[in-house]
């Protein structure tokens, strides 16, 4: 993970974010450390607009469905 990203990440988790922009990254993966831990408990929306993410795996869906008071689509 981009040492940028990881800042990006480690401050929202210690400072306890609500929302997390991860806008124009050009991610093609779902970086994983967002599931890590529970250090992002207090997350409630996630933006990653405008990234090159091509698939998103059959577990972090699953892990987004249990997480989310709004279900995603096809839980």
């Amino acid at each position: 993970m981009a040492s940028e990203l990881c800042k990006t990440i480690s401050v929202a988790r210690l400072e306890k974010h609500k929302n997390l922009f991860l806008n124009y990254r050009n991610l093609h993966h779902f970086p994983l450390e967002l599931l890590k831990d529970e250090g992002l408990q207090y997350l409630e929306r996630l933006y990653m607009k405008r990234n090159s993410l091509t698939t998103l795996a059959f577990t972090i869906m699953r892990h987004l469905c249990t997480r989310s008071e709004t279900p995603v689509s096809k839980c």
